[in-house]
């Protein structure tokens, strides 16, 4: 009995020690960061940098997308949705000017804006492809925009605007342009996000799917990226910088008005 209940503890504090290293690496390799320090300090977004936000619904890419978007001073967020509390919150107080086909405005008078075409039924694809189409058309001309998608596969797969999207992060960046993107799985997210983009948030995401896809991104271990991001606490994101390697954890503030 001895040599077994030994066994155990041998077995049990062997166990400790490995996931007291295991988060020891983590808060080495990734170490938390407060936001307001995390946004002056470690996030230095360039115009022409492309930004992914990348979790499962619920874990609050939208509040990270609209904490980010003060970042730069010339934005147009592509909202899909028939309703959506967020893009009334940016037209009611963030100065945001909605938008249901682009025009050409003065963007020192309107430098802020929400495209939203009718989505009210479901033939409302066809005319929101149109509108977006012609907006990423217009915007690539104009240059210096920060373009926003809150829900990039239905962008990309039923309005059927992968090209406009890949053409944007592969050649937009010496125009001035950036694009902030959100979704839900890595698994629908095209590489040329994971190659082009400057800065990946990844939220909390156990599915084992995603965590294999996370796993693809070679400029960091794999397993440590997994292990980061499936222990991290709700609404904590991991931040990568893809050129330098960085990587770190913070919490954006909850935005209510």
């Amino acid at each position: 009995m001895k040599l077994h209940h030994g066994g155990q503890t041998a077995s049990w504090n062997k166990s400790t020690m490995t996931e007291q290293i295991r988060m020891a690496r983590v808060a080495v390799t990734a170490p938390r960061i407060p936001w307001d320090e995390f946004i002056v300090h470690y996030f230095a977004w360039e115009f022409g940098e492309h930004v992914a936000l990348i979790g499962p619904t619920g874990q609050g890419k939208t509040n990270l997308l609209t904490n980010l978007l003060p970042l730069h001073p010339y934005v147009c967020v592509f909202a899909t949705k028939p309703r959506d509390a967020t893009m009334q919150r940016l037209i009611m107080h963030g100065g945001y000017y909605p938008l249901k086909r682009w025009h050409s405005l003065d963007p020192d008078k309107y430098p802020r804006r929400v495209l939203w075409p009718d989505a009210t039924s479901l033939d409302s694809n066809t005319e929101q492809t149109n509108v977006f189409h012609n907006a990423f058309e217009r915007i690539y001309r104009e240059g210096a925009w920060t373009v926003a998608i809150d829900e990039l596969w239905y962008v990309a797969n039923i309005l059927h605007l992968s090209l406009d999207v890949k053409m944007y992060l592969l050649q937009a960046r010496a125009l001035g342009i950036s694009v902030l993107l959100a979704t839900q799985r890595p698994a629908w997210v095209p590489l040329e996000v994971y190659d082009q983009s400057t800065h990946l948030f990844f939220f909390r995401d156990n599915d084992e799917n995603n965590l294999r896809r996370l796993s693809g991104i070679s400029f960091r271990s794999a397993d440590l990226i997994r292990l980061i991001v499936a222990d991290l606490d709700r609404f904590e994101v991991l931040y990568v910088n893809t050129r330098s390697g960085e990587m770190y954890r913070t919490k954006a503030p909850v935005i209510t008005v």
